[in-house]
């Protein structure tokens, strides 16, 4: 066993705040941790440990903000770390401006996110609403499925904002369903035809089967739908259907393995990734790859996030990972949590 660092995680049992040791064993990378109502345990956090090791990204501070405006949806994703609610009452526009409130004025970025922000029929209403506290101004991200972005008249709500744009989870079209698929691709065109900027096109993978059809869905979507992407694999919080692990390696692996099968061309550009996302340009478009930690392989050292999440209320603000680990144990699965996370890791 090969030390790397100490660090803290979470109990996989009871969610409180232990702490772990990374190393590096039988040339893969693990963590393990002691909980002190719980025995030691250890952990795979990545299979190859020469890709772990050499992937030199800086450390970002994190310059955004993460909330959640709705428990409910309009699909059932096979992956969600959020399993809706479509019985829950949406937080009241009120609350989440006095949530807004209560950060920092930094003039960060905001991720609407839910479930489903676009099942709130008053969203535009929020939108307004956010963008006139007074204060310095804040860029609004909507993460949607991008479904009732296929009601042109729903679309046209927003198109009288700035500074506001759409990360739409597209997928693959065995994902939803072709039907569904249609709806999200009818959203995206909307939004090109009413200028409304969209900021990302995300792809969560049910297996390494379906990357070749998303990685040349995205050459023809780029530049003109969209000009940066997101390939992520499922992570075992909330909803995940009980398939293997596929490790960022794998996928980074997978990935190269097309490029050289289509001839295209295939670069790194580590400088802009973090833990969890690696990005590369394929054949000249600017994609990141994406695996999160679960609650047993989180490294509160690594971040593994990009985003200050605030979706525990009474509990700090931390980086997003953490946060929907917690919101897993509170909300999905209704335990008691413990303790909060440590100051050097809370915003």
């Amino acid at each position: 066993m090969n030390k790397i660092n100490d660090t803290m995680s979470l109990c996989e049992h009871c969610y409180r705040h232990v702490p772990a040791v990374k190393f590096e064993k039988d040339n893969g990378i693990w963590l393990g941790k002691s909980c002190p109502k719980h025995t030691y345990v250890e952990h795979l956090v990545e299979p190859d440990a020469n890709f772990y090791l050499n992937y030199n990204y800086p450390k970002h501070p994190l310059t955004s903000y993460f909330i959640e405006v709705t428990n409910r949806c309009n699909l059932t994703c096979p992956h969600c770390y959020q399993m809706p609610d479509n019985t829950s009452k949406d937080l009241s526009i009120d609350y989440i401006i006095t949530q807004i409130k209560s950060w920092p004025d930094d003039g960060y970025s905001i991720s609407l996110a839910g479930a489903e922000p676009t099942v709130r029929k008053d969203l535009d209403k929020l939108v307004e609403a956010i963008q006139s506290i007074s204060g310095k101004p804040r860029n609004i991200i909507v993460l949607t499925n991008g479904v009732n972005l296929a009601n042109v008249e729903y679309a046209k709500k927003f198109v009288k904002f700035k500074n506001l744009t759409w990360t739409i989870g597209l997928n693959h079209p065995d994902y939803q369903g072709h039907r569904v698929r249609g709806k999200q691709m009818q959203g995206i065109e909307n939004c090109l035809a009413l200028g409304l900027p969209v900021k990302n096109i995300s792809y969560t993978l049910e297996g390494l089967d379906q990357l070749e059809y998303c990685l040349n869905e995205i050459q023809e979507f780029y530049p003109v739908k969209c000009k940066k992407f997101r390939i992520r694999v499922g992570a075992d919080i909330g909803r995940n259907p009980d398939s293997p692990q596929i490790y960022l390696s794998q996928l980074v692996s997978s990935v190269k393995d097309l490029a050289n099968k289509y001839q295209w061309t295939y670069a790194t550009d580590e400088k802009t990734g973090i833990r969890a996302h690696y990005p590369v340009i394929v054949n000249g478009v600017y994609i990141k790859l994406i695996q999160w930690p679960d609650v047993t392989t989180i490294d509160l050292e690594e971040m593994q996030t990009e985003t200050w999440a605030d979706l525990i209320p009474g509990k700090p603000v931390s980086p997003l990972i953490h946060q929907v680990m917690l919101r897993d144990a509170t909300v999905n699965n209704k335990m008691m949590l413990h303790d909060t996370i440590p100051t050097q890791y809370s915003r």
